[in-house]
């Protein structure tokens, strides 16, 4: 694959292929793991904090929450996750993963951890100054994204 020309392109569309490269190379690294990258994703946030609201964990991945939901009724479907009652909260609900559903991000994650061993080894200045960059992107996207909405209303 070859970069994509800087002339007449934008930084958006930049990471646009960015964004279809890492689903390539997770496809790839991930073919014979359990769960496919986006639902490792969701598993990871289960995971990482244990017991998690569906809307935490849309927070977390920027994603809709109808889009959290339709990954929680598969995970169900599956066994991976249950519903525990929220202490916080009585109306709504925790999600922890099942045994299953830590041994499918378990097995997953062995796949993941090659796959981002060779993504970061391939980093030139290596991850961490990336990661710092990453984050004013984020924020940046964030920022416009807000700008966009409050400029709608």
């Amino acid at each position: 694959m070859t970069d994509p020309p800087s002339d007449g392109y934008s930084l958006l569309f930049d990471v646009f292929v960015l964004g279809q490269r890492v689903r390539h190379l997770m496809a790839i690294g991930l073919a014979d793991a359990p769960l496919r990258s986006e639902e490792y994703a969701v598993y990871s946030v289960v995971f990482e904090e244990e017991a998690v609201t569906p809307t935490a964990m849309a927070a977390t991945l920027s994603m809709p929450l109808t889009t959290v939901a339709d990954y929680v009724r598969l995970m169900e479907s599956r066994g991976h996750v249950r519903r525990i009652a929220n202490p916080r909260d009585r109306r709504s609900y925790l999600l922890v993963l099942t045994a299953s559903g830590r041994k499918a991000h378990r097995d997953t994650n062995r796949a993941f951890e090659r796959v981002h061993a060779a993504f970061s080894s391939a980093i030139p200045g290596g991850e961490r100054a990336v990661r710092r960059e990453l984050a004013k992107l984020l924020s940046a996207a964030e920022h416009a994204s807000l700008e966009l909405a409050d400029a709608r209303t």
